[in-house]
């Protein structure tokens, strides 16, 4: 009799054990996904900086806060508003790759300050440029 309460104790013990080791792990996996998601945001928050910083002109103008994502429509000389509209398509299109379809975001400037937000199902990110 001993021996079955022990073994029924010792079972007890490992369906607990297992069953906390399921719980870490399912919660570990879901918190890389979510790490690996905001890693892909902020790669692509700071491309979007690079590409302000590289159209001073744009964002005084407020070319990035309306313009309309569009491919490129000149290949030398655009104008800063042109500019503006094919980054922020490649912006657009590197949210959708990079994050899934419920993926959005946008820039917002004001006072040659400007936020990048970015959202995605399951996060947010709201990067600050400076000027």
């Amino acid at each position: 009799m001993t021996t079955l309460i022990e073994s029924l104790t010792a079972a007890a013990v490992f369906a607990i054990g297992a069953s906390a080791t399921a719980t870490w792990v399912a919660q570990s996996s879901f918190r890389s996904t979510q790490a690996g998601a905001r890693v892909r945001a902020l790669t692509l928050a700071a491309d979007m900086e690079a590409r302000l910083r590289a159209n001073p002109a744009g964002v005084r103008a407020g070319d990035y806060h309306y313009a309309n994502p569009a491919p490129p429509a000149c290949r030398v000389g655009c104008a800063p508003g042109q500019v503006a509209s094919a980054d922020l398509a490649v912006f657009q299109a590197g949210l959708a790759g990079a994050l899934g379809p419920g993926a959005h975001g946008g820039v917002a400037c004001e006072d040659n300050a400007c936020v990048i937000r970015i959202r995605w199902p399951g996060g947010a990110l709201d990067w600050g440029v400076g000027p």
